[in-house]
């Protein structure tokens, strides 16, 4: 063997192995290059992972403030209509006692026209069914049937 065919043969293997060495080179950079692309990508995923959560727990909040909300004025509502409710209670009260003059016990012999003319200075029978229309309840369907002892309310006039 010549002296060139040795350098060629040396040179071709001094050329594989150099190629070896930079395919290997190659091979583990672009090794590297996929598991850095692969955490990047697993980075990515965590992240948008936790974003969604993230905005998945901020609808539960919201929704879970919401019904809190709702909730609330429903209670103000109930509330509010339970006072209107008991002024209305209180206004009626105060309304009826207003227009009782005072109360009347019944004692015998007694007639709604004696009662009317005692507290209205007149016995006729717009007197007398005043007292009537505001005792049906305590005197009955017959207002010549009063007994006595019933207690009768005398509206005002």
């Amino acid at each position: 063997m010549s002296p060139e065919q040795k350098k060629n043969i040396l040179d071709q293997a001094i050329d594989l192995l150099t190629d070896r060495d930079e395919k290997a080179a190659a091979a583990a950079k672009a090794e590297a290059e996929a598991k850095a692309k692969a955490e990047a990508e697993a980075k990515a995923a965590a992240e948008a992972k936790a974003k969604a959560e993230a905005m998945a727990n901020e609808a539960y909040q919201k929704a879970k403030a919401d019904e809190a909300e709702k909730k609330r004025k429903e209670a103000e509502a109930a509330m509010a209509n339970e006072a209107y409710q008991k002024a209305q209670a209180e206004a009626k009260a105060k309304a009826a006692a207003d227009a009782i003059l005072t109360t009347h016990t019944v004692v015998a012999g007694e007639t709604l026209s004696g009662i009317a003319l005692k507290y209205y200075k007149s016995s006729t029978r717009e007197s007398w069914m005043k007292i009537y229309e505001a005792n049906k309840a305590v005197i009955g369907d017959n207002p010549g049937m009063i007994k006595a002892g019933q207690e009768l309310k005398i509206p005002k006039a």
